[in-house]
């Protein structure tokens, strides 16, 4: 009577693919959030966050075209777009960092760099078949 919706083999397919990429992603903000002074933590030198934040890119970028598909092609190229942007604001951010008492600015210039990247969970979600 009632029926599970067998799994598309294509979107498991899909996924499988950009789980790594995924993983990257994680890595590059939580590389470039090490640079957040907390309480207890000076946090990590901006330099230090970027350049580890730049490793986890180039891993990013060298994982992209195993996910590159049919059904991921449109999120695929907007992923792609979200990199180049994302690696503009780092460049921008280590050319002309905040000064060392400026928290407020540090935490909205980390927040620029890393918001082309929600075009990952985007792609996350839509390779799940997920609204969006």
């Amino acid at each position: 009577m009632f029926r599970r919706k067998g799994s598309d083999p294509e979107r498991n397919e899909a996924l499988a693919l950009f789980r790594p990429v995924a993983q990257a992603v994680d890595g590059a903000q939580r590389a470039l959030l090490q640079a957040v002074p907390t309480y207890r933590n000076p946090g990590a030198p901006l330099i230090e966050a970027l350049d580890g934040f730049e490793v986890e890119l180039a891993a990013i970028e060298s994982s992209m075209p195993s996910w590159r598909t049919a059904v991921t092609e449109e999120i695929w190229l907007r992923c792609e777009r979200a990199l180049s942007e994302t690696r503009a604001a780092a460049r921008s951010l280590r050319s002309s960092p905040p000064g060392p008492k400026e928290f407020e600015a540090l935490n909205a210039r980390l927040g620029d760099v890393l918001a082309p990247l929600e075009e990952f969970a985007e792609a996350e979600r839509r390779i799940l078949g997920k609204p969006v």
